[in-house]
């Protein structure tokens, strides 16, 4: 009730003075900067680790080399940033306020003349440069690091090895061959193979103790390469097999095309090809882009309301209303993302129905917070 109190006698008590305002406003930029830093920090550590088992599994099963293990789990970072940072800041934004609260720092801002409706300027000033750092990553740099991540699966992945799963049989996607490969090695090697085909109506068997992947950059084609290996071809049944020696035996190999624009998905087209399109899915994906630096302004008041809390009756309440109004407002986001995709809604309904419906609750709540009321007149326990 102090805190209550404190607010609604902000609006009778002169404003601080200008230095000591630019000196509160400091220490909340401080504060924001520093918790949110660490806030983030967590998170990353957290996905940086799923996403390496992820990729680690995937290496080991032959979908791609091993040695470009870190490099994926780079671009799969920054193409996936700017949704990851509006969660942290708004986690880490409400974490600071909440500590001055629970120190009693914004009840004495309060009695001096700095109330919660103050600080919404500096937190607004505070959310635009972070704003603008989210855009640059989901307007240039994700779009970028999502067609760098397409383009260094294919190139590292071999036609034939991205099908294999060392120590089992694999088929071919035509299943004209059998391949069983002990293990691949680095860059993309594979050790100890085996290959039944049918050719011609004869099957064939190549067994080999090295083989790669090799692209003649003159046709584009790619070849299986095995190095010293057998060959044996005849016909089931009959004694008349044909045992062939060699060093280096090539098979021709269908190959993946490298992306082009007409063949990336949407999430790796530059931002500038998608404002040029009508198309529904290209509007999805512009909108969805631009929602995620927007929503950081919708997500501050909020950020600002659930940081109350009452030592009485603890802070879980608070920060499970923020986390479950965080993951409703993602979650419509998200539908009215597949919507407009689909062409289900028209473009200028869009996602900004989710933004407005969202700033209004925002507005509503920050105005009862600042006056001092419950943020619902049904629920008395958020006073």
């Amino acid at each position: 009730m102090g805190g209550a109190r404190a607010h609604r006698n902000a609006h009778d008590k002169p404003l601080a003075s200008p230095a000591k305002a630019v000196i509160i406003y400091r220490a909340f930029y401080r504060e924001a900067t520093q918790t949110t830093l660490l806030v983030t920090l967590t998170f990353l550590s957290l996905y940086v680790v799923v996403s390496l088992v992820k990729l680690l599994s995937e290496a080991a099963n032959g979908q791609f080399p091993a040695h470009v293990v870190f490099l994926l789990l780079g671009l799969e970072l920054l193409k996936n940033l700017a949704m990851i940072l509006p969660l942290t800041v708004f986690v880490g934004l409400l974490l600071a306020v909440a500590r001055w609260y629970r120190d009693n720092e914004v009840t004495v801002l309060a009695a001096c003349g700095i109330g919660l409706g103050q600080l919404l300027r500096p937190t607004y000033l505070w959310t635009a440069a972070v704003a603008g750092l989210v855009a640059a990553i989901a307007f240039y740099l994700a779009p970028m690091a999502a067609l760098l991540l397409h383009k260094v699966k294919v190139e590292n992945t071999s036609a034939y090895a991205a099908g294999i799963i060392p120590g089992r049989f694999n088929h071919t996607h035509n299943g004209r061959a059998i391949f069983y490969v002990q293990k691949v090695g680095q860059r993309g090697q594979l050790h100890d193979i085996f290959v039944s085909a049918t050719e011609f109506g004869k099957s064939g068997v190549l067994v080999a103790k090295r083989g790669y992947e090799f692209r003649n950059p003159h046709t584009g084609a790619h070849f299986l390469v095995l190095l010293n290996g057998r060959r044996y071809q005849g016909i089931p049944g009959q004694a008349n097999f044909r045992i062939l020696r060699y060093r280096i035996y090539a098979l021709r190999v269908r190959h993946h095309r490298f992306a082009t624009i007409t063949t990336l998905t949407h999430d790796e087209v530059p931002t500038l090809t998608l404002l040029r399109s009508g198309k529904p899915r290209a509007i999805a994906e512009w909108q969805w882009r631009l929602a995620q630096p927007l929503s950081l302004f919708v997500l501050a008041p909020l950020a600002l309301v659930f940081a109350y809390t009452d030592s009485r009756r603890g802070a879980f309440a608070p920060l499970f209303a923020a986390v479950l109004t965080y993951f409703a407002y993602a979650n419509l986001l998200s539908i009215a993302h597949a919507l407009l995709a689909r062409g289900q809604i028209a473009p200028a309904v869009g996602l900004w129905w989710v933004h407005a419906l969202f700033a209004v609750v925002a507005a509503y709540l920050f105005v009862r917070r600042v006056h001092g009321l419950s943020l619902l007149p049904t629920i008395r326990g958020w006073s």
